[in-house]
């Protein structure tokens, strides 16, 4: 089974020694050594940048441009470094959530380091855990749940409902859970429907929650503080083009590990009305010198304080959405708790410019001065859109599993 080979190779990978080494260096504080290091192993070995060959003796990340997904496509082979032998890369292709798809290949030692910092936010809530994955499952033969290794369960996202709740919560007592590892929107959608039957979850042997995949926004890392009071609550923010990583704790700053990748936060003008600014990701690999990646423009955008910290990784440029004066905000919507008791699951939808629509699917006790709450709150947030509330059955997944939080069908750069 998928799984079962996943733990069992990442076992096997623990005893290697390469790996502490590695797991060392990631954690030591930055290295400016690591980065010109990347940078002329880049220049030197990948034929995409070779063309810098002549500035090698004196050159600085600011020689180069911002490299875009649509740069590379279609140019893949050219960034694999001449030192890996590409019969033996492992190859992966990226979802394409943004309409784009990335053929990416990674190396052995790429492969084994890639697993250091998830190993390393794992070990934050302890060792040996009791972990019930919470991702993109789906059950085989009509069961909801299937065990993969002695101290792993899987349960499927795809039947998390208020018939199933009971079973779910039964099943991680018995199995003394410690550890639940979930797509934000998978943990998001349990919550609510823990908050709305029992307030708060009674699963005494839960050490934390370790969050991957997705943008864990601040109003649903509350949600589940409420619902979850007593755990330790890990965000870990990563991509397959392993440009970068950050982890955070609780509800701390997100930290961004700059010997995995060195990471630029490159303003965009845009300044929220709490006065902190948004600004795109953009990662420079020092990890993956496999298939390495210099100023990668991620359109991941996060929010910055006044003191430069990272308050939320927002999401995408697929996450902002058009205003009726053309301009792009980024979705960020604060509720008041009476206006989604009753909404199990939301997702955000643009056609036309300055109109919102939001998709909820919500239980038996939504009533519609709860769907008016909601528009207001709605139009509060995005001054001058037109806000519509729309209750649906059901919010369709990705093939991964994933619930979108934004089906985005505007191309957003044209309006930037």
């Amino acid at each position: 089974m998928k799984y079962e080979t996943q733990i069992f190779i990442k076992r096997i990978i623990k005893y290697l020694p390469f790996y502490y080494v590695y797991k060392r260096k990631l954690l030591s504080d930055f290295s400016l050594k690591f980065l010109k290091k990347s940078l002329t192993e880049a220049v030197r070995n990948v034929p995409y940048y070779n063309k810098y060959i002549d500035r090698l003796n004196s050159i600085s990340l600011n020689d180069f441009p911002v490299l875009r997904k649509r740069d590379i496509i279609g140019h893949e082979e050219e960034f694999i470094s001449k030192k890996c032998l590409k019969c033996f890369m492992h190859k992966v292709k990226t979802g394409g959530s943004t309409g784009q798809s990335l053929q990416l290949y990674y190396s052995i030692k790429t492969l084994i380091k890639k697993d250091v910092v998830s190993d390393y936010a794992f070990s934050l809530i302890g060792e040996n855990l009791n972990v019930a994955i919470l991702r993109g499952n789906k059950p085989k033969n009509g069961e909801y749940y299937e065990v993969v290794a002695k101290k792993t369960i899987l349960l499927s996202s795809y039947l998390l409902s208020d018939n199933m709740l009971d079973d779910y919560l039964s099943l991680l007592k018995s199995r003394k859970i410690e550890c639940i590892h979930a797509y934000p929107s998978s943990l998001s959608i349990l919550a609510r429907l823990i908050k709305k039957r029992y307030n708060t979850a009674d699963i005494p042997t839960l050490k934390g929650i370790l969050t991957s995949s997705e943008i864990f926004s601040r109003e649903d890392k509350a949600l589940v503080r409420e619902v979850f009071p007593n755990v330790k609550i890990i965000d870990y923010y990563s991509h397959n083009e392993l440009a970068c990583c950050a982890l955070s704790i609780d509800e701390g700053y997100y930290k961004f590990f700059n010997n995995y990748g060195y990471v630029e936060f490159i303003e965009t003008g845009e300044v929220l009305s709490n006065g902190n600014r948004i600004a795109e990701i953009v990662a420079t690999s020092i990890m993956n010198s496999g298939m390495p990646f210099i100023r990668y423009g991620t359109d991941d955008f996060v929010e910055l304080d006044s003191g430069g910290n990272v308050v939320s990784i927002i999401g995408r440029a697929s996450d902002f959405v058009v205003n009726a004066g053309n301009e792009v905000v980024p979705c960020i919507i604060h509720t008041r708790y009476e206006s989604k008791k009753n909404v199990i699951a939301f997702q955000f939808y643009q056609e036309k410019v300055g109109e919102l629509i939001y998709r909820v699917v919500v239980n038996k006790s939504f009533s519609n001065y709860e769907a008016e709450m909601l528009e207001e709150d709605l139009k509060n947030c995005f001054k001058g859109m037109v806000c519509k509330v729309v209750v649906v059955d059901q919010i369709e997944k990705t093939r991964a599993g994933k619930q979108m939080r934004l089906i985005q069908k505007l191309n957003v750069r044209n309006y930037l």
